[in-house]
């Protein structure tokens, strides 16, 4: 009749109730109510069909019209795709004797949406992707939803805009990976993760990053967040100087960039520029994330947030890595602001 593995009942129950040749209402109600509670493969929709139509004259008008209309109804099922382990980048050089790739735990690729927020750097020095990652998150979430794919077999096809020089349209780009995250001898994550540890959206991006780059150490040793800002956009990015301009122009520029949805990062000078970093709670050779702007008695402020996930100026109690800082200070300590 049917050997479908976990779908004994309904078969049975049809077998029962053909032993007196007769299908009752009550029998039916039953078959349905069974049938209804577990899922139905089409492979089984049709042999049920054909066991209908083969036993006809011995189910009861009204038992057959109900049977009839659940298989037209019902939503069938398909086996769910057997799991893809595609090729994985290759890790940067120092991690490939203490990393594996593994699957996360209970991993989803979104856990309430897609915010700014849930981006945090690994152990790898690619500031200038994953503040890049959080600016777009922030002013234009749909931006990542709509490059990522969910393949529905434990892959992920990712999509990227490359720059094809000046004047000629962007290409898209896209790059298909799995979900298994370069992980720690001690289980966590070494690369880029979400705060939430089950999410994935961040790691399958930086992982689609890296395999489209030629791998982690391509990716892990610095960049240019305006590069990935048009990756994920599709419009051009550009950067200028903190000190190209007045200070009042900047702090206008980034206000009204933040106010159209334009994702904003800033970087900070290098560790030989002569700049001191001492006591500051900022970073040398890092890309901050810029959330926006605000003014406060007179004082005009650039919001921004450091990628770790923590670790900002002040003492506000929270250590989210989210901070603002006065413009005098912000011209003196980021050397350049990159626009998307």
């Amino acid at each position: 009749m049917c050997d479908n593995v976990g779908m004994p009942s309904i078969s049975d129950s049809i077998s029962r109730a053909l032993n007196d040749n007769r299908v009752s209402i009550r029998e039916m109600k039953q078959l349905l109510t069974e049938a209804k509670s577990q899922p139905l493969t089409k492979e089984l929709k049709n042999d049920l069909q054909k066991l209908l139509d083969l036993h006809a004259d011995k189910f009861g008008v009204t038992a057959k019209r109900d049977l009839e209309g659940w298989l037209r109804s019902a939503n069938v099922i398909a086996p769910p795709p057997t799991p893809r382990d595609l090729a994985d980048p290759t890790l940067l050089t120092k991690h490939t004797t203490d990393t594996t790739w593994k699957p996360v735990d209970g991993g989803q690729l979104y856990v309430d949406g897609i915010s700014y927020d849930d981006v945090v750097q690994g152990s790898i020095a690619n500031c200038y992707m994953v503040g890049a990652f959080s600016a777009v998150a922030q002013q234009n979430p749909d931006a990542i939803k709509n490059a990522i794919k969910d393949n529905g077999d434990g892959t992920y096809t990712v999509s990227f805009f490359e720059n094809q020089g000046y004047g000629r349209a962007f290409k898209q780009v896209s790059v298909t990976v799995d979900g298994d995250m370069a992980t720690s001898a001690s289980g966590t994550q070494r690369y880029g993760k979400s705060r939430e540890k089950s999410e994935l959206w961040v790691g399958v991006l930086e992982k689609a990053y890296a395999e489209w780059k030629g791998g982690y150490e391509t990716i892990g040793n610095g960049g240019y967040a305006t590069e990935v800002l048009e990756a994920l956009t599709g419009n051009r990015a550009s950067a200028t100087s903190t000190t190209a301009t007045s200070t009042d122009a900047l702090f206008s520029r980034i206000e009204r960039a933040s106010s159209s949805g334009a994702p904003i990062t800033a970087g900070t000078h290098g560790k030989d520029s002569g700049v001191d970093y001492n006591g500051t709670g900022v970073y040398a050779w890092h890309v901050y994330t810029v959330l926006g702007t605000s003014q406060e008695n007179g004082a005009k402020y650039v919001e921004l947030r450091n990628p770790w996930g923590n670790t900002e100026p002040g003492n506000d109690g929270k250590n989210d890595g989210i901070f603002k800082m006065k413009m005098e200070d912000f011209v003196k300590l980021y050397s350049h602001v990159h626009f998307g």
